[in-house]
Formats: C-alpha cells, structure tokens, sequence
C-alpha cells in the first residue's frame, strides 16, 4: 500500500512541477535541505540506542527542549536526533541543540524514508503534534520502532482526512495503531478524536500542552537594561512591542502610532516581523509613512538612535530576540491575527507578565485564548480602531495593564506540567529500550 501513497505523491510533484521548479530556483529557501529530504542525511555515528524526534518548525522545537532535557538526565545511554521541516526551525534547533545531529524530514516517499531510517535506525521516534506521515508510519511499523505521538492534537477537520486514508489503506491504519505505539494528547477532545480514528483506548492518554512548560516567565534585570540600552529606551519611556506580524498587519500598526504619539508622550514602537525575509519590505513601509527606521543589526554594530527617538520605529532583524524584546514592552499586540492567518504565540508575552492584545484571527490558538479569556487575560480587537482604543487604554492604565499581565503569567504557571507526564509515558519504551541494550 505504500505504492499508493507513492503514486498519489509523485501525481501532485509532477503536476506542480513547473510550480516547484521556479521555486527551487528563485528560493534558497527551497533548496535548503534538498538532499536530506531525499533522504541522504548521512549514517548516524557512534554506537548507542537512538531516539529520534521530530519537529515541524520553531514552535515545536522549543516545545521539546525540556522534554530533550529530562531524558538526557534519566537515559543518558541514548542518543537524541532531531528533524524538521522548516529551515528557521532547523536553525532553531541548531542554536538549542548544539552537537546533536540535526536534518530536515525526509519527503514521506517510502523509499526515502526507508533509506533515512536506515540512517538513524531509532530505537523510538517521538513525533511532536500533528505530524502523522502514511509511509513513514508504514516504515517504521515493519521495521518494529515503536513511535510516540506527543502533544498531540488533531481537529475535527484532519479526523475526517485521516479516516479516508484509514478506509483506503489498511496498512496506514495497521501502522498508526500498532500497539507498541502511544498517544499523549493535550486535551479531552483531541483524547476523543484519537480514538475516533480507531486508536485503541489504551494507547491514548491526556497529558496537557508542553508548551507551557517551555513558557519562560523572568527575563533577568540585566538582560533588560542591555536591551533597553542598546534601543535608546529612557525611564519614563512607553515600549508598544508588536511581534510576530505579518503582512497587512505593521501598515496599521504604523497608521495607529502615528495617532499615539498625538496622545501620548514618550511612547516608543518596536516591530518584530514573523518572517525574516519581510524585512527589507518592512522598512520600505516604515520609511514612506515618514518614520526612521532602525535595525537592531545596525544598533548592534554601534549605530545610535538620533533625537527625536519618537520618530524611530526599531526594526528587530534578527532571529531569536522575540522573547527578550517582549520583557521591556508596555503593551504587546501579537500578530498574525488581524490578518485571517491564526495567530502567533501569545503564551510568550503572557509568561512574562505583559497585557496581550491579538486580533480577531486565533484559531491556531483556540485553547490559548480560551484559557487566557477566562482569566480576563487578553484583549481581542476586531479592527485598527479597536486596537487603537486598546493600545490606548493599557498605555494610559499602567496598574490596570500590570494586574491584567500578571493574570496572564498565572494562566501559564497553572498549565505546567505535561513535560514530566509524557517522560512518564515515555519512560516504560526507554526503559525497555535500556534494558536490552545493556
């Protein structure tokens, strides 16, 4: 039944041929990896059991960074890998994961994944979320590796995509639902879902969201001094930091900046694009709205911020600051989410205690705003004149603004735990897998 899968991928490749092909070679983007996808990701060295964990991008990868941390306390006799599919999550991992072997997902052709597992020959693979792949399923049930699906969550959507594949091919199924495989969900309902799909009840179990375990809720005071510093941010000085935005989204936040500095004094706006690649377009618009925009790669090469600072906009630039910047705001707006795009990590700010403002477009976040709305948590615009109001309100109503951050920080410290409940799941696989190995 692979071969149906096959078929089924190389059809859609073919057909978009021309599509990809002017993508491989107008985007480093696309061709980062090309390789590996195909499988050539170089034969694993040394000769301990191999846990392979698997990716999709940023979030996940910081999701797992203390799960890596706990199994490498416990079960320091094995080795960690980790893939993705995403070249910022593959420099992500990098920076986190120094010295561990790291790859891009192989393309889910079975021999390409057969030639990738090979490779690695895990002992476990832990994929993280919503990433069940029918070959790479198919493979590693054959080869007897048992995979453990954590986090997991699937919406109502994928349920009836997966229980087509499920009709079609009884090996997927057979694959998905072997019994030395195992289900941590976040939630009841994805728990529901799970065994809708025909998963046994004694494979899936409800261990939370690790993404609040990685959630950081203190930035130290010296880190925030530098920050400041090097932005030219003065005592007295209001910081709106708005991250992750997308396109359509910094135009309105500028157009309401422009009102701001009307009413308000000493108030400073700091963008945070959620693509890197934005950035030249970025201050493009910054500069024909008549502001100054400053990179913080030029600040951090020596270039200082000139008088009047209320006219500069500061442009982060750089990958991995997002969460830093958001220690020194006043008032944060999360992007993606003006735009029907749904949403950004708002769990960032909210850890550090900072008043959350998104728009009305979440949905890739329904669970975290739910939680953050029943704590009075978060402010959800529909429009720019209502972000304006609420930019306004949470500037103007500092202990408002705190009390409101630090329900937030709550909603966060209250979810933590699901980390240790999947190395606990985890633990009855690694600790078989030690056994034999000794």
């Amino acid at each position: 039944m692979s071969k149906l899968f096959d078929a089924a991928y190389v059809t859609a490749l073919t057909i978009g041929l021309p599509y990809f092909f002017l993508k491989f070679a107008s985007s480093e983007r696309y061709r980062s990896g090309f390789m590996q996808r195909l499988g050539w990701i170089g034969r694993r060295k040394g000769g301990k059991s191999c846990i392979w964990i698997h990716c999709a991008s940023v979030g996940e990868v910081l999701m797992v960074k203390t799960l890596v941390k706990s199994i490498e306390k416990e079960f320091n006799n094995l080795d960690i890998v980790l893939s993705t599919n995403t070249n910022t999550g593959r420099s992500v991992a990098k920076r986190c994961f120094n010295g561990k072997k790291i790859f891009y997902f192989p393309l889910d052709l079975s021999w390409v994944v057969n030639k990738a597992l090979n490779a690695i020959q895990p002992c476990c693979v832990i994929l993280v979320e919503l990433e069940i792949w029918p070959n790479f399923l198919i493979s590693t049930a054959k080869m007897r590796i048992p995979v453990v699906l954590l986090n997991a969550r699937i919406s109502e959507r994928s349920l009836k995509w997966y229980r087509v594949l499920r009709k079609i091919s009884k090996e997927f199924f057979a694959g998905l639902t072997k019994k030395e495989n195992v289900f941590c969900a976040r939630t009841e309902i994805d728990a529901s879902r799970l065994m809708n799909l025909g998963i046994p009840e004694s494979q899936v179990g409800i261990t939370g969201n690790m993404k609040y375990d990685n959630v950081v809720t203190d930035i130290t005071e010296d880190i925030k001094k530098r920050l400041l510093s090097l932005f030219g941010i003065g005592k007295g000085e209001k910081v709106i930091v708005c991250g992750s935005t997308h396109k359509g989204e910094e135009d309105v936040i500028l157009r309401i900046f422009q009102h701001l500095r009307e009413k308000i004094q000493n108030v400073r706006l700091i963008l945070v694009p959620r693509h890197i690649e934005r950035v030249n377009e970025v201050v493009t618009l910054i500069e024909s709205l008549r502001f100054r925009c400053v990179r913080k790669t030029s600040l951090d090469k020596g270039e200082k911020i000139s008088e009047p600072k209320a006219e500069t906009v500061i442009l982060v630039d750089t990958m991995g600051d997002l969460q830093i910047t958001y220690s020194i705001a006043d008032c944060v707006f999360v992007g993606k989410s003006l735009v029907p795009q749904g949403g950004q990590n708002m769990m960032e700010p909210a850890g550090l205690a900072k008043p959350v403002i998104v728009g009305p477009h979440t949905f890739n976040f329904r669970e975290e705003v739910q939680l953050l709305k029943e704590a009075d948590a978060i402010e959800i615009v529909q429009d720019e004149s209502a972000l304006l109001n609420a930019m306004m309100y949470i500037l103007e109503c500092p202990d408002v603004a705190r009390e409101m951050g630090k329900r937030a920080q709550l909603v966060v410290i209250n979810q933590r735990g699901a980390t240790d409940r999947n190395v606990e799941a985890l633990r009855k696989i690694l600790l078989k897998e030690r056994t034999v190995s000794v």
